[in-house]
């Protein structure tokens, strides 16, 4: 038992030495973070599995194609435009399409919307959120929020993406671990070596579209979500345009969009539909999409801006 014992601890000891020295010497060879792990760092875990932008951040990235982003973050952990924000009862949610991921802060939606429009809003938004994630966002928002400061209306830039992010959901044992696999994968050159995550952001589809079931685990969500009594019903609105496909332009033969705008019409949910426009943009050589990438570039955000502000300017 006794000699047991001290083989299991050397083989312990071994195991840690040979994973510190594996740690060493990467962190020594990689001299600098790389953009993809520095975006993950201004990112904070909610609960068990929840992931949202941190409080008070103010970082720059640069895109695959070379061009610098930037980024600031209020201490909600809410994207802003500016140090002080002025309150509004206009509110965007969503994923990183409503959080404008890869656009500079003039270029995003709410930058539009403030700008042209003269109208201030609020971004309860954060990349590589799932319907449920945006539900919980929301109805923190709203339950932190003072009657009077109250949204007037609220826009959701809705794409497929969701019915992704849905399925990836960490549920049972699964989201007890991922706190552990969070700081990891944040501070562990080593265990991102072994175990590397897959790209964030990609929005770009990496094949043909497929039909998701009206049985799909995102439809239940947004059932969820529509009928949750705690939220304002009446005054959330779903924006939706043609994604990008993989050979750079608009994916007009994904048919899930026509499925869903058909499923929020049966929910009551006005719908604003942008993708006859998209496609218009795209004939006329706009930055609708940003390149190798897929996600809104500064004229569908503008887009995006000037639909929200012809309807909130026009709600009775």
């Amino acid at each position: 038992m006794k000699k047991f014992y001290k083989i299991s601890v050397s083989i312990v000891l071994t195991t840690l030495l040979v994973i510190l020295l594996g740690e060493g010497l990467l962190r020594f060879v990689s001299k600098t973070n790389s953009e993809e792990i520095r975006y993950k760092e201004i990112h904070c875990l909610y609960g068990f599995s929840e992931i949202r932008l941190c409080p008070n951040v103010k970082d720059k990235f640069t895109r695959n194609d070379g061009k610098t982003w930037d980024i600031q973050t209020n201490s909600l952990g809410e994207r802003i435009l500016e140090e002080e924000s002025n309150t509004t009862n206009l509110w965007l949610i969503g994923d990183s399409m409503a959080m404008g991921y890869g656009l500079t802060t003039e270029e995003t939606p709410a930058f539009y919307l403030k700008s042209k429009h003269k109208i201030n809003t609020r971004v309860l938004a954060v990349d590589a959120i799932g319907t449920n994630g945006i539900l919980r966002l929301l109805k923190e928002g709203v339950a932190k929020t003072k009657p009077e400061d109250q949204p007037k209306h609220i826009y959701w830039i809705w794409n497929p993406s969701d019915f992704i992010d849905d399925e990836r959901e960490k549920r049972g044992l699964k989201r007890y671990l991922y706190p552990i696999h969070y700081q990891l994968i944040r501070n562990s050159d080593l265990y991102r070596k072994l175990l590397p995550s897959p790209p964030t952001n990609v929005y770009t589809s990496s094949g043909d579209p497929i039909l998701y079931p009206k049985d799909h685990i995102t439809y239940t969500n947004l059932r969820n979500f529509f009928n949750d009594p705690s939220l304002p019903h009446g005054k959330i609105s779903i924006l939706f345009s043609w994604g990008m496909s993989k050979s750079g332009i608009p994916d007009t033969k994904d048919p899930n969009y026509e499925m869903a705008k058909n499923f929020f019409n049966e929910q009551g949910v006005k719908t604003i539909d942008l993708r006859h426009r998209t496609e218009v943009l795209f004939g006329e050589q706009k930055q609708v999409y940003i390149p190798n990438d897929g996600h809104p570039g500064p004229d569908l955000s503008k887009l995006f801006a000037d639909a929200i502000a012809k309807d909130f300017l026009n709600l009775p």
